[in-house]
This record gives structure tokens, C-alpha cells and sequence, in this order.
């Protein structure tokens, strides 16, 4: 057919090139045959142009000897043009498949106008046309393939979704930087990395800077030549390591490819200084190389790992410092002047030309000088290398002598030698004797405030702007008796005081703001925190929008007919008359120190706008404590009635001082010096109904809980486990029946306690009639209905849950909560439901009345005194979100407030016969197995938990948080109660540790009772012990007879082992026949744990008793440790205890807690 490379001489090399260039971008859109004969063929085509416009070309092309005939082209060019050369290389891929086309739409064969010899050329040209497509499909087809075969094969053989991960070695290097610095490019440093191998004599140089980091970044394989390397940071030793740190940070790469541009990276100086400075520390602490002579002179140190320009050239630096020397000089030329002349000095080598060194501004400043590196005294920072050279251009005039003398020298003297300082001999000066003063000067128009601000220096008068500053206003500072220092450092002080947030306009030399919430910020905050020092002078116009309070107030207590109460007589002498506390309270929370005042009610003629009334914070703060603690909540004058206890934290100590007068009756003070006395009298007749021998504490307590009836108060009996509170609560009931026979009381407990109160009320009060409710709804309602019979009843939290309806209807005698966390969490049922009871007097027993924070504390007093601790609110606000603020003091109050009501004796305070505990901690590391497990989930939750965090807030994912932490706490008691169904020998270690002390202990003959709060735990440590042959009990929340069980385990001496499930028997048992607790697996709050080893430390035992804890380190367990250790002073403070803990999670401790 066509030969091309004949064709395409018929256009110029330019033309040709621009020609193929169109073709590679596929810019030829179409291409018809028009005509075709023997010797000749004509196309029509349409090429894309620049601008999505197109040309449409045609071209006759002779088919003997491969020359156009013909051609035409829209562009400008007209013919044999670029959009024409296209065309030919599009012929020369497609013209067979553009001729079977034209042989398909037309009819040569049948054609008459087509002389034989001509249609047989012309139907062979097109039978050759069909046979070179059809291979030219093929061809297609098996290169397409091909292609398809080969960039799967290395899809299949290399992505890592395919591949199993191969184990690599990591390989070992020395990392080597090469550093060029050109000083007419400004703040660029140019670096090249090579590698000093073990296995190669020469360094391999880095040929693609960024390759090498990513490779280390993302844990990657790298190709240098043909050889793979696996490089991490741990491949370098600590001077490449801190190097590498810091390229990874800082280091940017070029993103040419070309082989110079991939070799070389580059980075500003104040990273690369912070490379040096890394390399300094090194160097010095290794000593290596040493270039010196005589021990204990000056060393210049060789840097292994840093050089400048080649690898010929390492770096060296000196274990001498840098130091600052200013050269003072005075001059007097037409006017007295100073220049400091700032140069640097290296190992007694002044350097007058700062130029000379390359200085590096960074976090750890250093230079270079002369090739070697030197670091700065640690006293001079970044921030004193960038103002050097603004130093050096500086001329001190003769006014300003004083402030540099006085006050500029002494604190330039800190970072830098100073020379000649004979120079100031030449002048005296003086120090401001005085107190600097300002006065600012404000204008308020069309709700804009701009203020001009001058600073006083006894009669001088100095603007603040210096673009407004006169001679006239410097001048007076040289004075007769000599040059006065003027305070710039103050001076800014009080700029930054006065003017935050502010636009400063130096042409107009004043500071301005339009935001309305800034305008009343500065007139309520700033002006009276600054009036001292700063005289204001204010508009009318502005003045005439703020009030300033000043209220004072008369405050009288006395007594009423009822013991219970007292009566608050209150007047408002001021601004603050009508308002209620919560507002105040709101203004304090916020440290919003203003009040918008409504003017609605303004008489007649005066201006209907409202004003703003400016609070003293500081003043109003205690005012408004005193009036929380007594429950006052209008400021008016008025009298109320307020309960007994709303006194106890009141004293006249707390009004000094404020403006309150305040005056109690003589009657009142007497009452509520009773109510806080910390002296407890005996009670003076014990029932003689009651059967028991009772301690002195005990009477004490009975004695202190009379007390409080008598005075319409409640409490909580906190006493240590085993100190009888059951026993002391029976014992007020039956005082409390005979003063009020037809009354009657409900004891609320657990569950498991229920039947236990009735055999106490059995065994200590028989003539006192008891009804514990329990079974069916119908059961519970008819004794509920029947309870006018008996004097006490008893049930459970989550049945008062159910019959709350029924229970509200009754005005109880007593209501006594035993256990009382269970209404710790004030959002529960639990909580709810007890403060619906209606009772003439309340009482709590427990333990452990903080068991996880001082929120907690406040749900148990809002049963008992609603109020005595404000609303939750105020309360979360003051002790505990922002507790830093008087937190001792706060703490001392509250202490002060809570100590009448909470009575807490500890059994080693009141009990000297009964044994101590021994605590002891035994530590093991996980299993292999466990490890494992541990470390997998632990991250796959801590990212699905950030997300759920992320999404919904920590606040909505407690039950998640919750869920996977208990899950941790598992794997480290067991795999099997994890995952596993079965239990294997070596799957965990704290397993093995207690098998192997367990048998310890039976050997030397203790006997011991095991907590665990996981039945499945329980159920392997069961299956082992038949194992073993070693008897043993079982309790868990399934079991019944557990009283039998008790009794048989403490008094068959050949029993050696008790299973207990920490939920089921952590309270309400007594095992003093033990001598040995094993706490398994941890409890979030000790005092958890602390109740269950009061199952065995109580009265009655005669040993003492050890209490084994078993953690895992490295764990979730480990850290609740640590948790628990950290919260532990937080009830101190309050209860005066260190037995409890605290342990409310925040999410950094959830995060910290899944950290592996």
C-alpha cells in the first residue's frame, strides 16, 4: 500500500514533530475513506484543536510513490500542516481498518464505472486490507492479554494482601549526613545521607532521599541498586537515631525525579540546628575522637556521623561554649549616644562580625564558626540569637540612659559579658523612685470605644504611642541630679493588661474595640481590677450605662418554738435587692462579673435603657457561699424558717470581713453548739429487750444516733466492718418504737442481706416485729397492705423499685438504708426511689460512705438532709470540676459541714484485741498465650472504642468502655474464661502462681478463702481442687443453704479452701474461720475488695490475717493499682480515712488502661 516513512518527508521536521505529538494525545477524532482507486486514496478527518475546537481536514494521498497529491486543513495553515501530519501517523496505525470499512459501505464489485484491471487492484488492496486487521486484532488481543497476565502476576506475587508476611532482618547501619550551606540563599540547608554498612568497606550513598525516609516511616523493604534492605529506627545507633527523628520532622525532598534532585533533600536552619545541637550532646557525652592535647583543656570533638560538603570533611565541635559579649561605646557627636556593639566569643576568640558565624535560632542555639560547631551557654535562648542583629543598628539617645543603666544592664548582664562598661561613668543616672501610673483617656461614639493611654512618672507625662512621642516628652527624664529610668518593661505590662484583644491604630496612637461583650468585659473586669495604678477618665455617655455594687446586707438567726428549725431574718441594702442566688451563682460559675439590670419598671422620666451592674467576684463570693449553706435563694428582705442542720458549717469567723452584719441568738448558738459537738455521751439506758453485751463504742454510738433523733437529724453510721452497725441500728429502732408506739420503720439492704437482718432482729430483739417482703407482686402487695401489724420491714433496693407506688402511701418511723453504695449513682432507680419514702428520720449504715468519688457523697446526703449540700450542680462545681480553686479550703468546709452527721470508728481506733491485716501483692507476667491475646485486643478495642468516642462521646459508650475492660481484666485471669471452653495446663500464669502458693498454704496448714468475681474462673479453680484431692466449699450466686456452708467451713478444720464469688459473698458472711484471703482478679474500687477481706477480719477471729492480692504486670490490672493508689487521698480529706478508694474514670485513664 503506502509507505509512511516516504510520506512524511512531504512535511517539515517541525510540523512532523507537532504532528505526532496531536496523534499521542488521540486529538484525531475521526477518519473516513472518501474514495478509493489503484492509485490513489482520499480521506476526509476532523483533529482536535487547542481550545476543544476542531479542524476538519482532507488529504489525497498517491498509493505508487507515497506523496500527497492534495490537502486541505480550516486551520490558518491551510495544507500540510500539524493537524494533516497527525492524520498520517493516524493512517499509519489504522488505514487497514479504515479501508474493510469503506469496503463494507460500498460496492466496488458491482460497480460499473471501474474498469477490471482497476476493481481487481483495488478488491486485492482490500483483501490485504482485511487480512493485516484481522491480524492486527489478534496482535491487540494477545498484547492486551500479555499486558493483563503481567500486572497480575505482579499484583499476586508482591501486594501484601496476597503474600505472606516475610520476616526480614532488620538491617544494621550507621547513618552519615552531608550538609552544604550556600549563604546567599537564606534559610535553606542542602543534605545528602549515606550509610556506613558493616558488610562494605565504602559508604553507599542514598540515591532517593525520600524513598530511604518512607521505607523507615512505613516499615518498608528498600532497593538500593539491586540490593533489598530492611531499615527501622532501631537500624542506628543514638546519635543516627536522633538525626533520623528530626529528617523525618523537617526534611522536605524535591519532586523532580531526576537522579541530583532524589539525591539531595533540604530543610531550614532551625531544624538543622536542632541536628546539630543532637550531635553536640553526643559527641560530648562519648568523648570520641579526641583532637586535644593536655587533659582537662579545651576539646574540639570530631562528629562520627555529620560533614560538611563531602565525607572528607566531618564536622567537629568544642565542649566550649559560645558566649555573648556586648562592646558598650559611647559617643557624643551632636548628642550624647550609646551603641552596644553585640560580637560572639569562642574559646577566647572575639568574633566582631556577626556575619562571620552561621547561627542557628533554635530550640537549643548554637553556631559555626571557622568549620567547627559551638553551642550557646544553655541561658541564651532562640528568642535572644534573633534580636542580636536588630541590637547591633540600635543607637541609645541620652534620654534613654536611665532605663538602660538601671534596668536594662543588670538583665543583659544574666545572658552576656558586657565590655567597657566605664563608659557609664560618663553620665549618672537614677532609678523611678516613684510608682509607675497611667492615665487613660476614653471616648465612646456610635458603639465604638477608643482609649489613648499616658504613662506617668510623677510630673512627666509620656504617650504610650511612639509614633505620638515628643522631645518635649523624653527630655524631663535628663534631669539636674541626672538621667531618670523610664520602666518599659511595666509599661507593657500594663498595656496587656488594660487593652487584650484590642486593635491598636499607631496613627491615631489609640487602642479601640467595637464587640459590645469586650466594651463591658473592660468597664466591669478591667477598669476595677487596674484602678490602683491607672486613672480612668470615662465619658458620661458610657459612665451613665454601668451601676457598681456595693450592697451590704443584715443577717439574724434565732431560735423558733421547734428545735428543727430557726428563722432567718434577712435585709438587702443595695443594687443587688430583688435578685435571686442562682443568678449570683451563675455569675460566679462563669466568672462573668456583670449583670444586665431590667429598667422595665423605671419611674417616669428616667431613661428606660437598661444598665449594667458591675460585681466585685472576690467580695461576692463568700456572701453568696453563706447564703447557700443556709439555703437563702431571694436577696430581699424577708424572714424564713430553715432547718437545724443548714447551720453546721456556720461560724462568725466566716463573716469577717464581708458585708454582712450578722448576730445569732444567745439560745441558738447553745443548739447548734450541741449539734457539732464532737463529744458522743453514752447512751444512758441499753433496751432491755435488746440481747447483747454492748462495747463502749457501741453504747457510744447508740448514744450519738439518740442525739441526732432528738434533734430531728439524720446521719450515716460509717464504723469499719465487724463493728456491729446492724446491731447499734436495731437497738435505736426499739428506743424509737417505745417513744412512738403505733410507728412504723423500713430497713432497705441487698438482696442477699434480707434474710440476714431478719436473724439479726431474731437474735437480738425478739419482742420487735419484723416482716421481710419478698416473693410475687400479689405476695409483696398483701404484706405490704398487712404491715400496720408489725414495727419493722425489710426489703430489698430492687424490690422498692417495684413497689415504690405502695410504699409512698406510708409515713415511716425510720427508714434505714444498709449498704448504702447502692444509692451512690443519684441518676438510679435506686437513688430515685429511696428519696420518694416519706419518714420522720433517716439513717445510713455502711462502710464505705465515699465508694468512687465525692459525687457519690452527695446522693447519699440528698436522701438524708436534702440540701445540706446545695443542688448537684453547685455542688460538682465547687469540690469537684474545678477543685484547684480554695480546693483546701472547700475540702475543710465540707469536712466541717458532714462531720456532725457521719460517725466513723475504724477497727483498729476501737478494737486493740483484734489481729491486723497483712496486705501482700503478688506480681506475675502473662503467659505467652495471654500476652498475645492481651496485646491483639487491646488494640482493635482501643481503635473501636476512639471511634465510638469520637462519634457518640465518652459519655454514651460507658457500657463499651465497661464491656472491654472487664474483658482485659479476663484474659489476665484466664484465656479459657475469654475464649476458650477448655482449660489447659500453662495458658495462665497467675493461675499457675496460684496453684503453687495455694499449696504453700495448705501445707502450713492456713486456711483460705479465694475471691473471684468470674464463676467460670471459680468453676476451673473447682475442677482442679477434686483434681488434687483438696477439700473445699463453693458459694456463688446459685448457691443455697449458705449459712450451712458458712458454719461447715469454719469450723472442719480439714476444709482448707473457700471458693467465693466476690459478688455473691463479698458482703453479709462471716468467715472467721479463715485465716488467708486471695483476692484472684482486681475490683475497680478497693473498698469493694477491702469489705471482702472484712469477711475473715471481723470480731471474733483470734489469728491474724494476710490478704493476698495477684496482678499481672504490664496490664489493666497493674494500672487500676496505680489508679486506685492515685485516688486514694481524695476520701481522706473528707471521712479522715485512707481504707476507701476512688475510681471514676475519665477517657485519658481509659486510654492509659489499654495502653500495652
Amino acid at each position: 500500500m503506502i509507505n509512511f516513512r516516504t510520506l512524511k518527508k512531504d512535511f517539515s521536521p517541525a510540523i512532523l514533530n507537532e504532528g505526532k505529538q496531536l496523534f499521542e494525545q488521540k486529538t484525531v477524532l475521526s477518519a473516513k475513506i472518501l474514495s478509493l482507486t489503484a492509485d490513489a486514496v482520499r480521506l476526509s478527518c476532523r483533529v482536535l484543536g487547542n481550545y476543544d475546537n476542531s479542524y476538519e481536514c482532507e488529504i489525497e494521498i498517491d498509493r505508487l510513490d507515497s506523496s500527497v497529491i492534495d490537502s486541505d486543513c480550516d486551520c490558518s495553515y491551510k495544507y500540510d500542516c500539524q493537524h494533516l501530519a497527525a492524520v498520517v501517523f493516524y493512517l499509519e496505525e489504522y488505514l487497514d481498518k479504515l479501508v474493510v470499512v469503506y469496503s463494507n459501505e460500498s460496492s466496488i464489485e458491482d460497480s460499473k464505472d471501474i474498469d477490471d484491471d482497476e476493481k481487481e487492484t483495488i478488491m486485492k488492496t482490500i483483501e490485504e486490507a482485511k487480512t493485516k486487521e484481522v491480524l492486527r486484532k489478534g496482535n491487540k488481543q494477545k498484547k492486551e492479554l500479555l499486558e493483563e497476565y503481567v500486572s497480575a502476576s505482579m499484583i499476586l506475587g508482591q501486594s501484601p494482601f496476597f503474600v505472606p508476611e516475610e520476616q526480614i532482618p532488620e538491617d544494621k547501619a550507621e547513618l552519615l549526613l552531608i550538609y552544604s550551606i550556600d549563604k546567599n540563599v537564606s534559610n535553606k540547608v542542602d543534605i545528602q545521607l549515606a550509610l556506613r554498612l558493616p558488610s562494605r568497606s565504602k559508604p553507599l550513598n542514598i540515591p532517593n532521599i525520600a524513598a530511604f525516609l518512607d521505607s523507615i516511616r512505613y516499615s518498608e523493604k528498600l532497593f538500593i541498586g539491586n540490593k533489598r534492605f530492611h531499615f527501622s529506627k532501631k537500624s542506628f545507633n543514638k546519635m543516627g537515631l536522633g538525626i533520623l527523628e528530626i529528617l523525618l520532622d523537617h526534611l522536605k525532598c524535591s519532586s523532580e525525579t531526576e537522579d541530583k534532585a532524589a539525591r539531595i533533600g533540604y530543610m531550614n536552619m532551625e531544624a538543622f540546628g536542632s541536628i546539630l545541637a543532637h550531635a553536640h550532646r553526643q559527641a560530648t557525652e562519648n568523648l570520641q575522637t579526641l583532637v586535644g592535647s593536655e587533659e582537662g583543656e579545651r576539646r574540639s570533638l570530631v562528629v562520627q556521623g555529620i560533614y560538611r560538603e563531602s565525607l572528607e570533611e566531618p564536622l567537629t565541635t568544642s565542649n566550649c561554649s559560645a558566649l555573648l559579649r556586648f562592646e558598650l561605646e559611647y559617643l557624643e557627636v551632636s548628642s550624647p549616644k550609646i551603641l552596644l556593639n553585640p560580637t560572639l566569643v569562642v574559646e577566647d576568640k572575639l568574633i566582631k562580625v556577626l556575619e562571620d558565624a552561621l547561627l542557628f535560632e533554635c530550640s537549643e542555639p548554637g553556631m559555626i564558626y571557622q568549620g567547627t560547631y559551638y553551642r550557646f551557654d544553655p541561658a541564651i535562648r532562640r528568642c535572644h540569637l534573633k534580636n542580636l542583629f536588630p541590637i547591633r543598628d540600635m543607637v541609645i539617645p541620652e534620654p534613654l540612659f536611665g532605663t538602660f543603666v538601671e534596668n536594662s544592664l543588670p538583665e543583659l548582664l544574666r545572658f552576656a559579658e558586657v565590655a567597657n562598661q566605664e563608659t557609664i561613668e560618663n553620665f549618672v543616672t537614677l532609678p523611678f523612685a516613684g510608682k509607675l501610673e497611667a492615665e487613660c483617656e476614653i471616648c465612646y461614639l456610635d458603639g465604638e470605644l477608643e482609649a489613648t493611654l499616658h504613662f506617668l512618672y510623677d510630673k512627666i507625662k509620656v504617650p504610650a504611642s511612639s509614633n505620638h512621642l515628643e522631645l518635649s516628652d523624653v527630655d524631663p527624664f535628663v534631669t539636674e541630679d541626672g538621667i531618670v529610668a523610664r520602666n518599659l518593661t511595666e509599661e507593657r505590662r500594663i498595656i496587656d493588661a488594660l487593652f487584650q484583644d484590642f486593635i491598636f491604630d499607631a496613627k491615631q496612637g489609640c487602642f479601640s474595640v467595637k464587640s459590645e461583650k469586650k466594651i463591658v468585659e473592660f468597664m466591669t473586669e478591667v477598669i476595677p481590677q487596674n484602678q490602683e495604678i491607672v486613672q480612668f477618665i470615662c465619658p458620661e455617655n458610657l459612665l451613665d450605662q454601668f451601676l457598681y455594687d456595693d450592697t451590704t446586707f443584715t443577717l439574724k438567726l434565732k431560735e423558733t418554738d421547734r428545735i428543727d428549725l430557726y428563722e432567718v431574718d434577712l435585709k438587702v441594702n443595695g443594687y443587688l435587692n430583688g435578685l435571686t442566688l442562682d443568678l449570683l451563682w451563675e455569675c460566679l460559675a462563669s466568672r462573668r462579673s456583670f449583670i444586665e439590670m431590667d429598667r422595665s419598671n423605671s419611674k417616669k422620666g428616667e431613661a428606660k435603657k437598661n444598665k449594667i451592674l458591675v460585681l466585685d467576684l472576690d467580695r461576692l463570693a463568700p456572701v453568696v457561699q453563706i447564703f447557700d449553706e443556709l439555703g437563702i435563694n431571694q436577696l430581699d428582705d424577708h424572714k424564713e424558717q430553715k432547718p437545724l442542720w443548714s447551720l453546721a458549717s456556720i461560724n462568725f469567723k466566716q463573716f469577717e470581713r464581708l458585708p454582712i452584719e450578722f448576730s445569732m441568738s444567745k439560745k441558738l448558738r447553745e443548739i447548734q453548739k450541741q449539734m457539732i459537738s464532737t463529744e458522743v455521751s453514752e447512751v444512758k439506758v441499753v433496751p432491755k429487750e435488746i440481747n447483747a453485751e454492748l462495747r463502749e463504742y457501741q453504747k457510744q454510738g447508740v448514744g450519738w444516733l439518740e442525739q441526732l433523733r432528738t434533734m430531728h437529724l439524720n446521719g450515716v453510721l460509717a464504723d469499719d466492718m465487724g463493728l456491729g452497725k446492724t446491731l447499734q441500728a436495731i437497738i435505736s429502732l426499739t428506743q424509737y418504737k417505745k417513744d412512738h408506739p403505733d410507728s412504723l420503720s423500713i430497713v432497705i439492704c441487698p438482696t442477699s442481706l434480707v434474710y440476714n437482718w431478719k436473724e439479726e432482729f431474731t437474735k437480738f430483739n425478739q419482742k420487735l416485729k419484723v416482716l421481710p417482703i419478698d416473693g410475687t407482686p400479689q405476695q409483696r402487695k398483701k404484706l405490704i397492705d398487712g404491715l400496720k401489724k408489725y414495727d419493722v420491714a425489710i426489703t430489698s433496693y430492687s424490690l422498692l423499685q417495684k413497689d415504690i407506688k405502695e410504699y409512698k402511701k406510708i409515713d415511716f418511723g425510720y427508714v434505714i438504708l444498709d449498704e448504702a453504695q447502692h444509692i451512690k449513682n443519684r441518676a438510679t432507680r435506686n437513688a430515685k426511689s429511696v428519696k420518694m419514702l416519706n419518714c420522720a428520720h433517716r439513717l445510713i449504715l455502711t462502710g464505705t460512705p465515699i465508694e468512687n468519688s465525692l459525687e457519690e457523697l452527695w446522693s447519699l446526703f440528698d436522701f438524708l438532709m436534702p440540701g445540706l449540700l446545695s443542688s448537684y450542680d453547685r455542688f460538682v462545681e465547687k469540690y469537684i470540676r474545678h477543685p484547684s480553686q480554695g480546693a483546701k479550703d472547700n475540702l475543710e468546709n465540707l469536712r466541717r459541714k458532714l462531720s456532725p452527721f457521719i460517725l466513723r470508728r475504724m477497727k483498729k481506733d476501737v478494737l486493740a484485741e483484734l489481729p491486723p491485716v497483712s496486705e501482700i501483692v503478688y506480681h506475675c507476667h502473662l503467659s505467652q498465650e495471654q500476652k498475645e491475646l492481651y496485646s491483639s485486643y487491646a488494640k482493635s478495642a482501643r481503635e473501636e472504642l476512639s471511634q465510638l468516642v469520637k462519634k457518640e462521646g465518652f459519655d454514651k459508650v460507658q457500657i463499651h468502655v465497661l464491656a472491654t475492660l472487664t474483658r482485659l481484666k479476663q484474659i489476665c485471669c484466664h484465656p479459657a474464661i475469654f475464649a476458650k471452653e477448655k482449660a489447659e495446663d500453662g495458658d495462665s500464669s497467675k493461675y499457675d502462681m496460684l496453684v503453687e502458693l495455694l499449696q504453700t498454704l495448705i501445707e502450713g496448714g492456713h486456711k483460705t478463702v479465694i475471691f473471684s468475681q468470674y464463676t467460670k474462673m471459680l468453676q476451673i479453680m473447682r475442677k482442679d481442687l477434686q483434681t488434687l484431692g483438696i477439700r473445699f466449699e463453693y458459694l456463688d450466686g446459685a448457691t443455697k443453704n449458705r449459712m450451712n456452708i458458712v458454719k461447715k467451713f469454719n469450723e472442719d478444720h480439714n476444709i482448707p479452701v473457700f471458693l467465693v464469688s466476690l459478688k455473691a459473698g463479698g458482703s453479709g458472711l462471716n468467715l472467721v474461720g479463715a485465716d488467708t484471703v486471695i483476692h484472684y482478679d482486681m475490683w475497680w474500687n478497693p473498698a469493694v475488695e477491702n469489705q471482702a477481706t472484712d469477711r475473715v477480719h471481723r470480731i471474733g477471729q483470734t489469728r491474724s490475717v494476710s490478704s493476698y492480692k495477684l496482678v499481672t504486670m504490664g496490664t489493666i490490672e497493674e494500672k487500676i493499682l496505680e489508679l486506685q493508689e492515685r485516688k486514694k487521698g481524695l476520701v481522706k480529706k473528707v471521712i479522715n480515712t485512707d481504707e476507701e478508694a476512688i475510681s471514676k474514670l475519665t477517657w485519658e485513664e481509659v486510654l492509659e488502661l489499654l495502653q500495652t
